[in-house]
């Protein structure tokens, strides 16, 4: 009689983990005896990494309402209910979603390095703003999604509800050190030029392909995404110099 007990793992996770493990390299078997596939498992957070990718382009193409979990848990490489697993349900997933979103975004704001001329700085901000909207269309689609939903998830998340966004910071950082220096007018507010910032490169990519209809023109193409950052930071700082 075979006493041995089956041992089971010291962590949920590590069984939940086994649904997406993959298939390893067979080792050579020994003379005569049986040969079975060994399997190595997927790292917990690789997982969860496949998962949010997928459930990003999945919420930006199809919104929250049109997005579907057999979907993600296809696109991610795993089965539905690992997402259940780590998330609840689909709202939780998208709330993850957002949460990710804003963090990679507050993320990229923190590495802006400011520059001691507040000209050069109050540019390079703009620059740097429009940069992350075009290298990331998925944050403004879902962020159009959200607004849409009129803003109910990102109100839930203590995450983002609770953080600080380092460019408020920064624009009045660099505002304030420019009207110190006469360069900048006294009556401008911080709040003003950061939503105008905002505004002009977000509508931008939002809007991309009707204004391209009926412009008859590829908003996309490099010269024009070009023009349209010069055109951004000539704007703002007209608007707020002495």
């Amino acid at each position: 009689k075979n006493t041995a007990s089956k041992k089971t793992p010291s962590r949920p996770r590590a069984r939940a983990a086994a649904a997406v493990e993959g298939n390893a390299p067979a080792p050579t078997p020994l003379p005569g005896g049986p040969t079975r596939r060994a399997t190595t498992r997927v790292p917990e957070e690789q997982i969860e990494h496949r998962i949010l990718a997928a459930a990003i382009a999945e919420f930006a193409e199809h919104g929250f309402a049109g997005a579907r979990i057999e979907r993600i848990s296809k696109q991610a490489g795993t089965v539905d209910r690992m997402l259940y697993y780590y998330y609840g349900n689909k709202e939780r997933l998208y709330q993850a979603v957002l949460e990710k979103l804003y963090a990679e975004m507050i993320g990229a704001q923190r590495d802006f390095v400011l520059p001691p001329d507040p000209v050069a700085g109050m540019r390079q901000l703009i620059e740097h703003a429009w940069d992350h909207y075009v290298a990331n269309p998925d944050l403004v689609r879902v962020i159009m999604n959200e607004n849409l939903l009129r803003g109910r998830h990102i109100r839930q998340s203590q995450q983002v509800g609770r953080t600080s966004f380092p460019l408020v910071e920064t624009v009045a950082e660099i505002l304030s050190a420019g009207q110190a220096q006469g360069v900048f007018r006294r009556d401008v507010k911080a709040e003003h030029v950061l939503m105008s910032i905002m505004s002009l490169g977000f509508f931008y990519i939002s809007n991309q392909y009707t204004c391209s209809a009926w412009m008859g023109v590829d908003l996309m193409s490099r010269p024009r995404r070009a023009g349209w950052r010069a055109h951004i930071c000539e704007v703002v700082l007209r608007s707020i110099q002495a």
